[in-house]
């Protein structure tokens, strides 16, 4: 049966949680919490969210985080044993399952072999909310292999019982379900996303200085470095499979690599977040391209964006970061700071010992507004293009940095200004703006922008974008 290795896999894993290192983390939770966690893990993942929300992230004890992530994956096995038998007798039909993932009753696209009616028959679904929640809320210390080995064998069970071999070739289609017989004879310009933004791009008139990848060696690169000034490196990036054999510009290999869909992620809701009427939420990767990402320029977005930003989704959904290599750039030391200067002054930030991956994913017009970053970057732009412009640490003044907000935020390296915002407004609210002196470029595909620590920088996207930022110190 398909779902035997499934069963056994989950079995080994409970005994994993159940059998703990006398020097595990979780032991530090009151022992009530792990006498109830094999059979009320529920209850326990409503615990340690409100433990964990009663603590700014970073001072949260690691005890009510690995409680959160082992009740999560314990709720996530019951879901599982309790579903898995009778959603495989479901799910044999293949002409049957064709269609009504495809349609469904009403002509909308659901999951094969999941009951009509909502959330809790939607068993699948369920377990991939509890596993994601326990690495985006969690971060799944110690848990992340459990949880990726779990998902990747349901997704490869679900795949067979779905006649995985034909659908995992077939392309998402925002087509009429009656039009399923001509997908075959569809090519490859057909998997693609919308074509949007490029009437925005700007003319560019303080380039950034910028080498071909070619002709940049790494001791050009280091000795570069020594400048202090920003880099574009043009056709940096075109081997990696991202752009190639796993191409990330297909909404059909990424809805592949985040089962069908059914991953979730956190977006931020809104241009940018210092507009009024920003906000976050989690939602699936299916729910993401639908309503903001597949959707035509005519429909426009100013009203209605989200954005993929600053998460490591490849800590998430590690299969992705086989597309991707971290450039040789992020391994050179970058020289000292100079004494007494502001950015010298400030207390340094950890030391990295491999350089911190972010994904930023989103339609045209996703906005980051003006700010510094606590790290060296290069920022690699793999779909799309992105207008960036930068401002030299020594510009901070003209800038006017926000300072500490509500609730104890420090937003110090945030300005208050927004660049393209009304210009009349923006001279009469920050007068130096206007002096300040930048360097400006559109990131291409294949391209990578190496930012110094302390630069300045506003990101906008001119297009569907999808960058992955490298930090390192």
């Amino acid at each position: 049966m398909l779902s035997t290795p499934l069963l056994h896999l989950i079995e080994q894993h409970l005994q994993t949680i159940h059998n703990l290192h006398p020097s595990d983390p979780i032991l530090q939770c009151p022992p009530s919490t792990l006498f109830l966690l094999p059979t009320r893990p529920a209850a326990l993942i409503k615990l340690a969210h409100s433990k964990i929300h009663s603590y700014p992230f970073s001072k949260v004890p690691t005890c009510w985080l690995r409680l959160f992530t082992d009740a999560s994956i314990s709720e996530a096995v019951r879901v599982i044993q309790r579903n898995l038998l009778s959603t495989s007798s479901l799910l044999k039909g293949e002409d049957t399952a064709e269609k009504e993932e495809a349609c469904g009753n009403n002509g909308k696209a659901v999951a094969v072999g999941v009951a009509q009616g909502g959330d809790h028959e939607d068993w699948i679904q369920e377990v991939v909310r509890l596993l994601d929640m326990a690495v985006i809320m969690a971060g799944a210390p110690e848990r992340g292999g459990m949880i990726e080995d779990i998902l990747a064998t349901l997704q490869s069970i679900t795949e067979e019982l779905e006649q995985g071999p034909s659908r995992k070739t077939k392309k998402r289609k925002r087509k009429r379900c009656d039009d399923d017989d001509d997908d075959d004879d569809d090519d490859d310009d057909d998997d693609s996303f919308p074509a949007t933004g490029e009437a925005m791009v700007p003319n560019i008139t303080y380039q950034i200085p910028r080498r071909s990848a070619s002709a940049l060696s790494l001791e050009r690169f280091e000795n570069h470095l020594s400048t202090g000034l920003p880099l574009l490196i043009m056709d940096a990036l075109t081997h990696w499979p991202a752009f190639h054999e796993r191409p990330w510009r297909s909404p059909s290999y990424l809805l592949t690599k985040t089962f069908g869909g059914r991953r979730l992620i956190p977006v931020e809701l809104g241009r940018s977040y210092t507009d009024a009427g920003w906000g976050q939420s989690i939602i699936t990767f299916r729910e993401f391209m639908d309503r903001y990402m597949l959707r035509s320029d005519s429909e426009g977005y100013d009203q209605d964006i989200a954005y993929l930003a600053q998460h490591d989704l490849f800590a998430q959904i590690p299969s992705l970061r086989n597309d991707i290599s971290i450039p040789d750039y992020c391994y050179i030391d970058p020289p000292p700071l100079t004494q007494g200067t502001p950015l010298a002054l400030k207390e340094p930030p950890e030391k990295l010992e491999e350089p911190r991956l972010n994904a930023w994913f989103g339609p045209a017009g996703t906005v980051s507004p003006l700010h510094t970053d606590p790290y060296h970057n290069i920022l690699c732009q793999i779909v799309g293009t992105k207008y960036v412009r930068l401002y030299s640490p020594a510009e901070t003044e003209k800038l006017y940095p926000r300072g500490v907000e509500g609730g104890g935020v420090d937003m110090s390296n945030t300005s208050q200004v927004d660049v393209e915002g009304e210009k009349e407004k923006r001279d009469r609210d920050f007068p130096m703006f206007k002096h300040a002196e930048y360097m400006e470029t559109v990131l291409k595909e294949g391209d990578c922008l190496y930012i110094p620590l302390g630069w300045w920088h506003y990101i906008k996207s001119l297009s569907t974008s999808f960058s992955v930022s490298f930090w390192w110190n």
